[in-house]
């Protein structure tokens, strides 16, 4: 530890039940790094807390750890905290404290939920929270502009990842197989995202929204296969096509859908859409939305952001509570997932397709009633 150098304690696969005194003894201010990993630890003493607050790196991985103490907010040097393969059921909000942390790996653990309060970690990188109980993600995490790496995989519970999410201007890598997935985004940053793992084992995926179609992976299964898994809850829109046996799922935001032939109205650019468009583009923050008292309906589209934006380029309209549906599929060979486009207007969809009528079928639909 001399000439400003920072000690690095290596204490794993040691069967300690109980995080060691001897750290107390070690000019524990100059410790930078802690390996625990593989022990028998069941919980974090007080004051581990007090005396270690110059830490950057923990790793507690492989221990059986229930829960977080609410001072793990004292640690505000950390960076990267391990805490994957113990039997953690829940995180405490001062986890939102860690403003330095840029690595948080939960793999392996018994978690429900993730609190809203990691919002406010904007250093974070990585999240990985594999292998979990997860039903849902917070819309809050849409605040990390850091996060590059967001890994979901093996939350049996978890039915979708929301579409702010996939527009992180950082973010290059998402993995949600073997989750149960009824819907995908309709757009995503195309910037920045270079791997996305979402086709593995989510059995109730019943369409590729355009935007993803890149990372598609061919289903083998036949189609009357697909059909006997196909889930469709009351919660999202459902749209009948007889290219296929099942029933496909849309986001429930859309309450009002048409397509381009005659038969089915819409009016994407509704008064309502052209206001939420409005504060949209205003950027107001989330925690501003949450104390103006708007109608929790109002409340949500706004802080879940659109659905999609209009696929006609250069138009790019966002698109909350309406749109005009295309289903298509390409000519030139057989995926059997149907691909979905979703458009502010007829003269969008219509401009759209006489660009694309070469490479796409259009295949018919209308809206389960």
């Amino acid at each position: 530890m001399e000439g400003g150098f920072r000690s690095i304690m290596h204490l794993s696969y040691r069967d300690y039940r109980s995080v060691p005194e001897e750290l107390r003894a070690n000019g524990n201010d100059e410790i930078d790094e802690i390996y625990l990993k593989e022990n028998l630890i069941h919980t974090l003493p007080d004051w581990f807390f007090v005396e270690m607050t110059h830490l950057r790196f923990l790793c507690l991985a492989g221990n059986m750890i229930e829960s977080v103490p609410a001072q793990i907010g004292r640690l505000e040097c950390l960076e990267t905290l391990d805490l994957s393969e113990n039997a953690l059921r829940h995180l405490p909000p001062t986890l939102g404290q860690l403003r330095r942390l840029s690595k948080l790996l939960l793999n392996g653990n018994y978690l429900h939920q993730l609190p809203s309060e990691i919002g406010h970690l904007h250093k974070l990188e990585v999240l990985d929270v594999r292998k979990n109980r997860l039903t849902s993600v917070p819309i809050q995490l849409s605040r990390c502009a850091a996060l590059e790496d967001l890994l979901l995989d093996d939350n049996p519970g978890l039915v979708s990842v929301p579409t702010r999410l996939f527009n992180l201007p950082a973010l290059t890598y998402v993995s949600a197989e073997r989750c149960n997935l009824f819907q995908l985004p309709f757009f995503i940053n195309t910037t920045t995202l270079s791997f996305v793992l979402l086709f593995g084992n989510n059995h109730s995926l019943t369409h590729c929204p355009h935007a993803l179609k890149r990372f598609a992976q061919p289903d083998y299964d036949a189609v009357d296969v697909r059909a006997k898994r196909i889930k469709n809850p009351s919660c999202y829109r459902q749209v009948h096509c007889p290219a296929v046996p099942y029933r496909l799922n849309l986001p429930g935001e859309l309450v009002r859908l048409g397509g381009r032939a005659g038969g089915t109205s819409v009016s994407p650019n509704s008064l309502l859409e052209q206001a939420l468009r409005a504060i949209s583009r205003c950027d107001v923050r989330m925690e501003v939305l949450e104390r103006l008292g708007l109608p929790e309906c109002l409340t949500n589209r706004l802080l879940h952001g659109p659905v999609a934006c209009c696929a006609s380029v250069p138009c790019g309209k966002e698109l909350f509570s309406g749109a005009v549906l295309a289903l298509v599929k390409r000519k030139e060979y057989a995926l059997n997932l149907v691909l979905s486009v979703l458009f502010c207007s007829k003269l969008c969809a219509d401009r759209w397709f006489q660009y694309n009528c070469d490479r796409y079928e259009e295949l018919q639909w209308e809206v389960v009633a």
